[in-house]
């Protein structure tokens, strides 16, 4: 294995309340909670529960697809919060370079890559098929994958979401 890798096993969504247009923006505050294997490089792994804390002001884009692909893969599926879960999470972890904070106030650091698994992951729990996930995954790292977007907050929200990590063995 060439790098680290998170598999998501689980994913809850609580209600988001989101503004009709893009950028979609918060109105109440939600949490996605994600159940996740962590596969390092030399084969050990974690269990952690990640939780991202959306607030009000949060804004997204929803998944960064351009035409053909939005028809299979949209920016945003109205009413379906566990699709949006996806990219709502990714934007959060691309806008944070992946930097988590854990209980006991250390970082715990998600590498570019690992945030693109979440990605996908979570799109997995939805029920998407691993062959359009991956795919999708792709158009994403074509449109967002550059360094360019890594830690970019063009929505100035940084402040309105955070992720916490919890390692739990």
């Amino acid at each position: 294995m060439a790098r680290n890798k998170c598999t998501v096993k689980r994913c809850t969504v609580l209600p988001f309340d989101v503004s009709d247009s893009r950028p979609f923006k918060f109105k109440r505050q939600s949490t996605v909670l994600m159940w996740v294997v962590r596969t390092y490089k030399d084969g050990r792994t974690e269990r952690l529960l990640i939780t991202a804390t959306i607030r009000p002001g949060f804004m997204t884009d929803g998944a960064s697809t351009f035409w053909p692909f939005s028809r299979l893969v949209p920016q945003w599926r109205k009413g379906d919060d566990n699709y949006n879960a996806g990219p709502t999470v990714h934007d959060i972890l691309y806008i944070l370079k992946g930097r988590c904070h854990t209980e006991d106030g250390n970082t715990y650091d998600l590498s570019r890559e690992e945030s693109d698994d979440i990605l996908r992951g979570i799109w997995r729990c939805w029920g998407m098929s691993r062959f359009l996930a991956g795919c999708a995954d792709k158009a994403v790292e074509l449109v967002a994958g550059g360094n360019n977007h890594w830690g970019n907050d063009s929505y100035r929200v940084r402040n309105f979401c955070d992720i916490t990590v919890e390692v739990l063995e």
